[in-house]
């Protein structure tokens, strides 16, 4: 498994993730590939994130920033 995929794992198995948004573990994909496909907005924020965070070369805070708004402007909210 890949880090990104061991990172993303690590925060969508967190209790307040799964407490707050009531995040089933047979809901949450295995990989960041998945994860960027997930019709759940926070487990897709988050890919989006680790993807740009652990991509080579890593995005810069600004455009990672503007990703996330346009994505929750656009979709999740």
């Amino acid at each position: 498994m890949a880090r990104k995929d061991d990172i993303l794992k690590s925060f969508l198995t967190h209790e307040l993730l799964e407490n707050k948004y009531n995040l089933k573990q047979e809901q949450l994909p295995e990989t960041v590939r998945e994860a960027l496909n997930s019709d759940i907005p926070i487990v897709k924020s988050i890919a989006l994130i680790i993807d740009g965070l652990e991509s080579k070369p890593p995005i810069t805070n600004t455009a990672l920033n503007v990703q996330l708004r346009q994505y929750l402007k656009d979709y999740a909210l």
